[in-house]
């Protein structure tokens, strides 16, 4: 288990902690889509903004977790990767 990840599992345990951390998880989640989607296509950020019309300073932000995007620029990134954009409630 990595060192973030033993960390992680123990700052969890605090309440306060946790409720930050539950709150911010659509965030890391929409994060973590974008770069696993972006790599998985094989595309730098540059090429994405070139495709899909969205700054390449603002897929940074949103990659880097300083920006939450807009549903259109979520839709306008994916399709630019052809890919669809999905969403659940579970």
């Amino acid at each position: 288990m990595s060192d973030f990840r033993k960390s992680l599992e123990k700052n969890l345990k605090d309440p306060e902690f946790k409720a930050e951390w539950d709150a911010l998880e659509l965030e890391y989640q929409i994060q973590a889509e974008l770069i696993r989607a972006r790599i998985e296509s094989r595309m730098t950020q540059a090429e994405l903004s070139k495709k899909s019309g969205i700054r390449q300073s603002n897929i940074s932000r949103i990659e880097n977790g300083n920006a939450l995007p807009k549903l259109d620029t979520l839709q306008a990134l994916a399709t630019a990767m052809g890919k669809k954009l999905k969403i659940s409630m579970v």
